[in-house]
């Protein structure tokens, strides 16, 4: 199948969020056409504004539609007409579930919501890749622990099920399994069908970086910002926070599959926009599956960062100045992204001190 055409009509969905908002700018920027769905018409004029607000150009080029619900077959064959690829960016997630609630709120939405893009694609016989954001909870295999040595690459898979997913005990299990299942669905769905398009998926790891959806309050924070939130807000006189799950009490390693939100390789969101956007040009032939993942991170290298950059404004802990623990774990692959996408990768600097900045502001 041949690489996207320039400046053709790209769908995103779920384009209120903070990946999303990225990935639009990246193509409205680089002369693409975008329709991007909300679920209401109050979010789609919050993230025109936002967008707008941010200093994203060629906004004429961004059209903004309103799908209630993601899974909805017929609404989403509808909004692909004319669309030569998807990113399906639109995913649910929420802290507020508990057990026994998983499998509504989780794992049912996860897996339909990319079974219905799967399908819609296929109706639609412009749509040449449909690109899934996975993620790395897909990949690594929280039960081996953390693992010292150990690389993790596209090839690997997380061993979570429908019904780990839906019996689990926690939010952050639920949530690892909901991103194996609905990813699984995919290679699933292309397997079983003789599709007319390729399937990519991208797998990144934590997603750090500057905000340009909408947002009004460091409530409303993404979780993998969130953690950079805590450290900011910890206090010179403080205790560093942990390197685990905002707002939980679960660290590194769980009992069972350890948090959802203990992996410690991060990427940039530019960066992410930026391999979502590549992965619709380059010559591919087949499906393709790709690790996006910068290095491993913990809340001490952005305390360092932090006190260097912004010794006046920063109210972070000192910990113990330039400790790491990057041996302590397992690491990630992603040269296959960069080598074939030729995407490079900022350092978490370059990520971290314009969100602090930010997030100091917002505060």
């Amino acid at each position: 199948m041949a690489p996207i055409d320039a400046g053709s009509l790209i769908l995103v969905t779920g384009g209120n969020g903070f990946i999303a908002a990225h990935c639009i700018a990246n193509l409205l920027q680089s002369d693409y056409h975008v329709r991007a769905t909300v679920r209401s018409t109050e979010k789609a004029e919050a993230t025109r504004n936002a967008l707008s607000t941010a200093g994203v150009q060629h906004l004429a080029r961004l059209q903004l539609v309103v799908v209630p619900d993601p899974t909805n077959l017929d609404a989403l064959v509808g909004v692909l007409e004319n669309c030569q690829a998807i990113l399906h960016l639109a995913s649910a997630f929420s802290y507020d579930a508990a057990p026994g609630e998983f499998e509504e709120q989780l794992m049912l939405p996860a897996l339909k919501g990319t079974q219905v893009i799967c399908e819609a694609a296929q109706r639609c016989p412009t749509v040449r890749r449909v690109v899934i954001m996975s993620s790395f909870a897909s990949v690594y295999d929280a039960s081996l622990g953390l693992q010292p040595g150990r690389v993790y690459t596209e090839k690997d898979w997380c061993p979570l099920t429908y019904e780990d997913g839906v019996n689990a005990s926690a939010v952050p299990i639920a949530y690892r399994a909901s991103k194996v299942v609905a990813e699984r669905a995919a290679w699933d769905y292309v397997t079983n069908n003789s599709v007319n398009y390729q399937l990519i998926t991208l797998c990144p790891g934590m997603v750090f970086g500057k905000m340009i959806h909408p947002i009004s309050s460091l409530s409303q924070l993404n979780a993998s910002n969130q953690i950079v939130w805590q450290v900011l807000n910890a206090g010179r006189d403080g205790e560093l926070p942990p390197t685990k799950a905002p707002g939980k009490t679960l660290t590194l390693l769980d009992q069972r599959f350890c948090n959802a939100y203990s992996e410690i390789v991060w990427i940039d969101v530019e960066d992410l926009a930026e391999t979502s956007r590549k992965v619709l040009i380059f010559p591919a032939t087949g499906h393709e599956r790709f690790l996006v993942t910068q290095s491993s991170y913990d809340t001490q290298e952005i305390a360092d960062i932090i006190r260097t950059e912004l010794p006046e404004r920063h109210r972070v802990p000192t910990g113990q100045p330039w400790r790491r623990s990057s041996n302590t774990h397992y690491s990630c692959d992603s040269s296959k992204t960069e080598t074939i996408l030729g995407v490079k990768f900022r350092g978490l600097k370059e990520s971290i001190v314009p969100l602090a900045h930010q997030l100091y502001d917002m505060n």
